[in-house]
């Protein structure tokens, strides 16, 4: 008589977790959901208990990488950082253009030329390192346009107040742009350390 039900020998034996293993896990798991709603809770302000949750969770939510991009949209988000530039090439034409550029085409360059902006406005006051930023984007427009100069302007679009947006301003207008130029590079300085 044949059987069609397997029998325990053929059975494929699947791996149990000791109660020790699942245990640990789950309150891992626990640890890690409740590290995920600390994270964008902390940002200020934000109430005591959260601030002492955050001295909990925040050594492995940094550890982790998980506490990044947060404070760059809440509560308060300071002023956005452009940088306008100007090519010239040896056959006397010029190019200019911004960065970012908002029709550029994928839109994950948009996103990576903005923060790349985003650091000049972060290193501000960095003697050390924001000359060494400007210098690198100088050079690349310069490679990626041709150029045998370029000209760099740092350009701030502040945040309009709400009493501006109510009295039917625009968000665009010229004067929430302020501009501060970051210097002149010849291709030739770019040979040189």
């Amino acid at each position: 008589m044949n059987s069609t039900t397997p029998t325990s020998s053929t059975t494929p034996m699947s791996p149990r977790w000791s109660l020790g293993w699942r245990c640990l896990v789950s309150l891992w798991l626990l640890y890690h959901a409740a590290g995920l709603l600390v994270s964008p809770a902390s940002i200020p302000p934000s109430s005591q208990f959260v601030r002492n949750a955050w001295v909990f969770f925040g050594p492995y939510l940094q550890f982790m990488y998980m506490n990044q991009g947060h404070h760059f949209f809440a509560p308060d988000p300071g002023p956005s950082t452009l940088v306008s530039y100007e090519v010239e090439r040896d056959d006397g034409t010029t190019v200019s253009g911004r960065i970012p550029n908002l029709d550029i085409q994928p839109r994950l360059l948009y996103h990576r030329h903005f923060m790349l902006t985003e650091s000049l406005g972060a290193y501000e006051g960095d003697e050390r390192l924001q000359p060494l930023l400007v210098r690198a984007l100088a050079r690349q427009l310069c490679r990626e346009h041709e150029g045998d100069a370029i000209t760099l302007t740092k350009v701030t679009h502040m945040l309009p107040t709400m009493d501006w947006l109510r009295a039917g301003e625009r968000i665009d207008d010229p004067s929430l742009y302020q501009e501060q130029p970051l210097g002149r590079f010849e291709w030739s300085d770019f040979s040189q350390p």
